[in-house]
């Protein structure tokens, strides 16, 4: 998909919109699971990858992390923008307009204590992904956790309504086990309870070797 569609999406109400701050991402922070303070007097660096309008980015800045957001569409991010001034933490945000499966971004440089993707990776199909998953492990460090949010299913399996509803969301799918193949050979990988909606959504933790 191409940035101006990106734009025409969130200009009409893309469908993920009023998911807000990610519950799951909310939860791990508020049970500990997710490190908040890795070395005493340092805010620890989050990277939002794919982070649309902010909503999570602003949520980690406010959990004090010193977080930078990434997304190729520029209309998002200045509604990300707005968002942090809003919430008063653009000390703490910054936001960068880049293709996540360049090899080197400019202005994000890491390594990063969390890295969080909610719903991008799996939007992706090919070398992208590989790219992107490539960018994750470039940008972290031993003991650097990451949260993965995803589609993951077995399109031969999925019934057609499924199929249909995925192409709704402009999603495609992780494939079972490929969150193994492209990350197992760095992270450590948990696989969370699955959201109860919506249907064949995923969640993984991962702590990089």
């Amino acid at each position: 998909m191409k940035p101006w569609f990106y734009t025409w999406l969130y200009k009409r109400g893309a469908a993920w919109e009023h998911v807000g701050v990610a519950p799951e991402l909310r939860e791990l922070l508020d049970e500990g699971r997710i490190e908040v303070d890795p070395e005493p007097g340092r805010r620890p660096r989050a990277v939002d990858l794919g982070c649309g309008t902010g909503a999570n980015a602003v949520f980690l800045a406010q959990r004090g992390f010193d977080v930078v957001g990434v997304d190729f569409t520029a209309y998002a991010l200045e509604r990300a923008r707005e968002r942090a001034r809003e919430a008063k933490v653009e000390e703490h945000c910054r936001f960068v307009e880049a293709d996540l499966s360049s090899r080197h971004i400019p202005g994000v440089e890491g390594p990063f204590d969390l890295l969080v993707d909610y719903g991008t990776l799996d939007d992706t199909t090919g070398p992208v992904r590989r790219g992107m998953a490539d960018t994750v492990v470039r940008l972290s460090r031993p003991g650097s956790q990451f949260f993965l949010w995803c589609f993951s299913a077995d399109k031969k399996e999925l019934p057609l309504v499924a199929r249909k509803r995925m192409s709704r969301l402009l999603h495609t799918v992780m494939a079972p086990g490929e969150e193994r193949r492209l990350f197992g050979s760095s992270f450590e990988i948990e696989r969370l309870p699955d959201p109860p909606r919506p249907p064949h959504a995923a969640c993984f933790l991962m702590v990089r070797r």
